[in-house]
């Protein structure tokens, strides 16, 4: 039978850490067994593929993929998508851990709405409006957060200029059409935005859905990097981005994309129900707070945007203390 979806994961050594923790979530919610997971693994020295064979001997919807060479972020993805057999695939980051439900409400969502081409869930670590407030020190206690925060969603989805592919669902056909990850950015960095430039380019709409949390370790997949090598590939990967992608991409600061979320709740309550108004309040509180602890460093910078908080929090009511 054909998967609901096809969940993609690449992984490159730190299995305990990263994709090890991943799959355990993926397998403890039955709802998957109704999703194919795929593992690509790029080449790692450790034990990786061993345990990936050992837990594919054992799980009828896990296949791992072994590649003989380090393909990066994109190549292990496009790999993964490949040999897909979901009409929906969800591209997920071996440093996330997944709620229960979270991956089939996802592909369920983009499915009941066809104008959708890409749709990514919130998360505790992200560079864009796909991050909320966490105070949590552990992943536990965080995931508890984003429960709590799911059940003051209500159905909340709006769209996007550029989603973070921590966790993203997209149509098997879409991702073909627009060409897969960019192979050119190698290891890894900015695959996302240039992915999030084609769509925008091909007029197709990119959602997020506060409905669904998923926890993102962040940083993880290029652990075994050197912090200077790190940058370095940053900054290559940024100009490539620049050069091939120009007009197109889009690189809105997360306290920029913030208070865009921020505006849209504005707007929201003034239609909104009793009920709807005190989960639109519950998160426009998290998210304020989010907010101000984004303040740059700019003293111009600075004023307006303390201009723009203040401004915000009166339209919509908000005690800002």
């Amino acid at each position: 039978m054909k998967p609901d979806a096809s969940i993609i994961i690449v992984s490159y050594n730190n299995f305990g850490s990263t994709t090890g923790p991943c799959l355990e979530s993926l397998m403890a919610d039955p709802r998957n067994s109704a999703n194919e997971i795929i593992v690509v693994d790029n080449a790692s020295s450790d034990e990786t593929p061993e345990r990936l064979r050992q837990l594919a001997a054992t799980a009828d919807n896990l296949r791992p993929v072994l590649n003989r060479t380090n393909r990066g972020f994109a190549g292990g993805n496009n790999d993964g998508v490949a040999v897909a057999r979901g009409d929906i695939v969800i591209l997920l980051n071996s440093d996330t851990i997944v709620p229960t439900g979270s991956m089939a409400n996802l592909a369920r969502l983009l499915a009941e709405n066809p104008d959708w081409a890409l749709l990514g869930p919130v998360t505790n670590a992200a560079g864009n409006e796909q991050q909320i407030f966490t105070r949590g020190l552990t992943s536990s206690d965080i995931m508890a957060e984003g429960e709590t925060w799911c059940a003051h969603s209500q159905s909340f989805h709006f769209p996007s200029e550029r989603l973070d592919f921590f966790c993203v669902a997209v149509r098997t056909e879409t991702y073909h059409q627009l060409g897969g990850l960019d192979e050119n950015f190698g290891l890894g960095y900015y695959e996302d935005t240039a992915f999030s430039a084609r769509t925008k380019r091909a007029g197709k709409q990119m959602m997020v859905t506060e409905d669904i949390f998923v926890y993102h370790l962040g940083g993880k997949s290029f652990s075994g990097l050197q912090q200077r090598k790190r940058r370095e590939v940053m900054r290559e990967n940024r100009k490539k981005l620049r050069k091939n992608y120009g007009r197109d991409v889009v690189l809105h600061h997360l306290r920029d994309r913030n208070l865009y979320v921020l505006n849209e709740y504005v707007i929201r309550k003034a239609g909104a129900t009793t009920e709807e108004r005190a989960f639109l309040d519950f998160k426009f509180a998290n998210r304020f707070t989010l907010a101000r602890s984004l303040y740059p460093n700019n003293p111009l910078k600075k004023l307006r945007y303390y201009l723009a908080l203040r401004n915000i929090s009166r339209k919509y009511g908000y005690d800002s203390g």
